[in-house]
C-alpha cells in the first residue's frame, strides 16, 4: 500500500512538475492580455505610440463612439529630430478620421511606457481631466497595467486600458508566428526590466 501510494506522490509531482511550465507557456499571451477592459466615457484617449497604427485606429474607433472628446497621440522613435514627422501621420489619419485638430494633444516628450504614463498624468492635472483609455496592442496591457498603476497611484485620477485590433494576434497560439513569439518573449524582458528599474 505504502509503495502505490509513493507511487502515486511521484506521479502526480512528474505530471506537475511538466504541466505547470507546459500551462505557463501556452498560457503566457493570456497573461499579457487580461488586464484589458471594454471602454467606458473618459475625457481623453490615448492612442500609445510605437506601433504601426493600429492603436491610433483603434483610439479614432472610440472617439467616433463618443467615449472621450479628447484624443493624445504618441510619438513615435525617440530621436528628437524625427519624432514630431513621426507624429504627423498619426495626427493625420486622425483628423482625415474626424477628430478636429483642436481636440489633438501631441504627446512629442515620451519615449518609453513610463513616459508616457508620467506626461499624462500632467496633462490631466494641468486640465482637470479625470480618466483616460489607454490603446495599445493585446500583448502590451500587463506591462501597461502595473505602469499605469505604479504612476497614478494616489493621484485621484483613472485610467482604463483598452487593447487595439492587433493583426495577426492570437493569444491562444501566440507562438506559431514569429511577430507574435517575438512579441511575447520582448513583453516578458521588458515586464522585469521595468519591475527592477521603477
Amino acid at each position: 500500500m505504502k509503495r502505490r501510494t509513493l507511487f502515486c506522490w511521484l506521479a502526480a509531482g512528474a505530471l506537475l512538475g511538466v504541466g505547470a511550465p507546459v500551462a505557463g507557456f501556452l498560457g503566457a499571451g493570456h497573461f499579457l492580455v487580461a488586464p484589458a477592459q471594454p471602454p467606458v466615457k473618459a475625457d481623453l484617449i490615448f492612442a500609445l505610440g510605437g506601433d504601426s497604427g493600429g492603436r491610433v485606429n483603434g483610439a479614432l474607433d472610440l472617439y467616433r463612439k463618443g467615449f472621450a472628446p479628447r484624443v493624445i497621440v504618441g510619438s513615435e522613435g525617440v530621436h528628437s529630430k524625427t519624432r514630431a514627422a513621426y507624429l504627423g501621420w498619426h495626427a493625420r489619419f486622425l483628423v482625415d478620421g474626424g477628430v478636429p485638430e483642436r481636440a489633438l494633444i501631441l504627446d512629442r516628450r515620451s519615449t518609453s511606457s513610463w513616459d508616457e504614463a508620467l506626461n499624462t498624468l500632467q496633462v490631466m492635472r494641468e486640465q482637470k481631466l479625470d480618466h483616460v483609455l489607454v490603446v495599445s496592442d493585446p500583448p502590451h496591457m500587463r506591462r501597461l497595467s502595473w505602469v499605469w498603476g505604479k504612476v497614478f497611484e494616489g493621484s485621484g485620477k483613472q485610467f482604463t486600458l483598452v487593447g487595439s485590433d492587433m493583426e495577426g494576434w492570437d493569444a491562444a497560439h501566440w507562438w506559431r508566428t514569429s511577430p507574435n513569439a517575438q512579441f511575447v518573449f520582448a513583453e516578458y524582458i521588458k515586464l522585469a526590466y521595468y519591475f527592477f528599474t521603477y
